[in-house]
């Protein structure tokens, strides 16, 4: 591969997903309001993830942070010493999670105060959350795993057997 040579062939619908997320999430992020208000004269926007930023900001930056790491993934300049597909998942899930928070609160009491950018960034949020699973499902994972502490331990220690255990470390030399 050259310089700036980039083989989108290697794509899998996972990573369009999440690139695809992350990319939305900053057009809904940056460019589109997040709340409407009626001054009486019409529609006036404000807002932006960052003036939600437990719910909003993390959630943004969670999503736009995946869509770069599994580009770099795909393009292979991300090193495969971590469990990605797992991160990838628990980043999105987390962010899908915050951003259902955010549209149930709002802006204010009345529903209507959301704006299209809260909606949308919901929207690509889960989108992005559907790329992970689908992208750890292909790693080989599955939702039980993630309620078994030892494959957990062995996904981020690196040394596990078959069964998911951890292999305990080797005895020092004598």
């Amino acid at each position: 591969m050259k310089g700036s040579d980039m083989d989108f062939s290697k794509f899998e619908t996972p990573d369009w997903l999440m690139t695809g997320g992350g990319a939305a999430m900053l057009i809904f992020g940056f460019f589109l309001d997040w709340t409407t208000v009626d001054t009486g004269f019409g529609n006036a926007g404000g807002d932006s993830p960052f003036a939600y930023f437990f719910t909003g900001g993390i959630a943004w930056l969670l999503v736009v942070a995946v869509a770069v790491l599994a580009f770099l993934r795909v393009n292979g300049t991300l090193p495969e010493t971590q469990p990605w597909p797992l991160i990838f998942l628990g980043a999105t899930g987390l962010a899908t999670l915050l951003m259902v928070l955010r549209v149930i609160l709002g802006a204010r009491l009345d529903f209507a105060s959301r704006g299209i950018g809260m909606y949308g960034a919901l929207v690509w949020a889960g989108i992005a959350a559907a790329g992970a699973y689908l992208n750890f499902q292909a790693s080989g994972g599955e939702l039980s795993d993630l309620t078994d502490i030892n494959k957990l331990k062995a996904s981020f220690s690196g040394n596990s057997n078959n069964d998911g255990d951890t292999k305990p470390p080797a005895p020092p030399a004598q």
